[in-house]
């Protein structure tokens, strides 16, 4: 008799309880997900030591982008210290109307994409197809100085990569290096322009 009267209070003072903290627990069973989403997120986060833009007419093929970070990776430098080196290659396809692929929201999430990347200086080099860079150096993104263009295909890695169709027919280069205001900040961008710059001459095989 006694059990029963104690599973019946504790019942009762349960469901007390729960009508009147039921959204404090849900919510803060919410706020405890979030933070372990989050923390997640952060300590598998790749911090990347340089970031490669791609500009063409097309979107890369993934086999091709997977041999160029792979080279990439084996020539580049441990820029941030953390004794590994990561280099990803952003591929921003901004297709004009008309073209194979054309699609408005693809056009505008290339176009913010990219314009993040320019104006963070995240990627200091670059592939580019004849027309984007056409198109960007009027922006003064890249230089009008057409002996900074070099034909993929000419370059020493590329060879090496296995001649890798999508860039072919592409152009690489590094891109003017933006003011920045804060003193660090210009320290560090000019550091890794710099580092960018040898990375881009052992690509073409100077």
């Amino acid at each position: 008799m006694k059990t029963g009267k104690t599973k019946e209070d504790r019942k009762k003072k349960w469901d007390n309880f729960w009508y009147y903290y039921k959204y404090h627990v849900l919510i803060g069973a919410f706020a405890l997900i979030c933070i372990i989403t989050f923390v997640k997120d952060m300590l598998g986060k790749v911090s990347y030591d340089y970031e490669i833009g791609f500009l063409g007419d097309y979107s890369m093929v993934e086999e091709d982008r997977i041999e160029m970070e792979k080279w990439f990776t084996e020539n580049a430098k441990d820029l941030n210290g953390d004794g590994e080196v990561h280099v990803q290659i952003s591929d921003y396809f901004i297709p004009s109307e008309g073209d194979e692929g054309y699609d408005p929201q693809m056009v505008m999430a290339g176009q913010t994409k990219f314009t993040v990347d320019v104006q963070t200086a995240t990627s200091m080099i670059y592939f580019v197809s004849e027309r984007s860079y056409e198109k960007f150096k009027e922006m003064e993104v890249f230089s009008a100085d057409e002996s900074q263009l070099i034909a993929v295909k000419d370059c020493k890695a590329f060879k090496e990569m296995g001649s890798p169709a999508s860039i072919q027919n592409m152009y690489i280069t590094l891109r003017i290096l933006p003011e920045v205001a804060d003193n660090e900040k210009g320290d560090d961008a000019q550091n890794y322009y710099e580092e960018s710059e040898k990375l881009l001459k052992k690509f073409i095989g100077e």
